[in-house]
């Protein structure tokens, strides 16, 4: 087998499970183009084993039919059913194939090409993955870089939404937001912070919400602290250890966010200096009463701090097994895009991908609200290990291999080029402005109508 991504389109990726469709195959490059009709052979197999009538079958020969012809203009049109949601290979053999005027002895006599698809049901079908990350900084808190640097960095790191998150503070998500606004870029920015509620040490993100909540504190902090004790008051009896103010403080913030209409994040419980930052009873208290909206599952640690992921994804698969589910959400806790205090970069290490109808913040706030997403966790070339549910688990894991790629590819592009306008570069506008749209047709070309 050889890889075929660079060389080929295919057009669309993903279908709609339970029936029939078609494909088409565009070499991109002369050296890629396809042999006479003669010399090909097209197969299609279920990598699940399941098959239209709903039973198993785990040999070569028994693969789905496919119809298929070679077009005028050079192409592949594949015709073929796709029964269950599952991924798919579709592969192409050439027998005697490459360029008629080649010489002879120079020619390969035998070439397999396989591409893989994924079927998936009508509710995953309508919504497009969306990547991206919910915590971050800027040096208006303890980051390295500016708000927009930060923006421009991350669309270079393949990401479709951010929000800064500054400590204490919302204004820095603004900057980025202001300066980005009228350019023809198309990441998504919107309004964020991280929250640190007096006499409460839990970290609190504030995705998308149309007010800061620490400046509502700040404003009133009488009122604050007159509130959370109308809430710890309201609490049914807590475990040992379980404080009843930073329960009540943290359920307060998390109201707060919703009533700005943002998404509420509970942060990294397993973060330690000398011990860790939020007891474990606190974290189990919030855990098991569940009033936030996402859990911070794979956070920004650095490599020899491996145990605090590790010790999230544990507690969030003993949550599962008791049955209490709750949607799951990566970040980097990025301190900077290019260095993170002269250490990792942590940026791009760790993020989210959503499975919405936009990159809006409504359909984000939804999708994850849904339990449409995944945390990835892919420290520096390794390779990615995705964290969620099986079924999206399974999907997500195709895409990163077969979808994201390219779109990384070109998303790099417009995060170079939104650097070179802010270091000073005024072409860098036009050329933004010709490439806008770029990511979201290679998008609709993998997905399909």
């Amino acid at each position: 087998m050889e890889t075929v991504e660079k060389y080929y389109d295919v057009t669309p990726k993903v279908f709609l499970a339970g029936g029939t469709s078609t494909l088409t195959i565009r070499p991109r490059f002369s050296h890629a183009a396809f042999p006479a009709a003669d010399k090909i052979k097209v197969k299609l197999l279920p990598l699940d084993g399941v098959y239209a009538d709903g039973t198993y079958a785990d040999t070569p020969e028994n693969q789905l039919l496919v119809e298929w012809r070679l077009t005028e203009d050079g192409e592949l049109a594949v015709t073929g059913k796709f029964p269950w949601e599952q991924e798919y290979n579709l592969t192409v053999e050439l027998t005697d194939p490459g360029r008629a005027d080649r010489v002879q002895w120079a020619r390969v006599p035998y070439r397999k090409l396989r591409f893989n698809l994924y079927a998936v049901r009508e509710d995953l079908y309508k919504l497009r993955p969306w990547k991206g990350d919910f915590h971050m900084h800027s040096d208006f808190s303890d980051g390295q870089e500016s708000p927009e640097y930060v923006a421009a960095r991350n669309r270079e790191l393949g990401m479709d939404f951010i929000a800064v998150t500054d400590h204490h503070r919302y204004d820095p998500s603004m900057v980025a937001i202001d300066y980005w606004r009228d350019k023809p870029v198309d990441i998504k920015l919107y309004p964020g912070e991280e929250i640190h509620a007096n006499g409460n040490l839990v970290h609190i993100i504030n995705f998308g919400g149309s007010f800061s909540v620490n400046e509502l504190i700040l404003k009133d902090e009488e009122r604050y602290y007159r509130e959370v004790a109308d809430y710890a008051a309201g609490l049914p009896p807590l475990a040992p250890g379980q404080d009843p103010f930073q329960v009540a403080s943290s359920e307060w913030v998390f109201d707060r966010i919703r009533d700005g209409g943002g998404l509420s994040i509970f942060c990294h419980p397993y973060w330690q200096t000398e011990k860790y930052v939020i007891s474990e009873a606190v974290t189990s208290a919030i855990l098991e009463r569940k009033k936030f909206d996402a859990f911070e599952l794979i956070g920004g640690f650095y490599p020899e701090q491996w145990r605090s992921n590790n010790f999230q994804v544990a507690r969030y698969m003993e949550e599962r097994e008791k049955g209490n589910i709750f949607p799951v959400v990566g970040v980097s806790d990025a301190h900077g895009t290019d260095r993170d205090f002269e250490r990792n970069q942590l940026a791009g290490w760790y993020y989210t991908v959503v499975l919405a109808e936009s990159a809006g913040l409504p359909a984000i706030h939804h999708a994850i609200r849904s339990n449409l997403s995944v945390a990835v966790e892919q420290v520096g070339s390794g390779i990615p290990r995705v964290y969620g549910d099986f079924r999206l688990v399974k999907y997500i894991s195709y895409l990163l291999e077969r979808y994201f790629p390219r779109h990384n590819e070109l998303c790099k592009i417009e995060g170079k080029l939104m650097i070179e306008l802010l270091g000073g570069n005024e072409s860098a506008g036009a050329a933004l402005k010709a490439l806008r749209g770029q990511t979201s047709g290679y998008m609709e070309s993998v997905f399909g109508e």
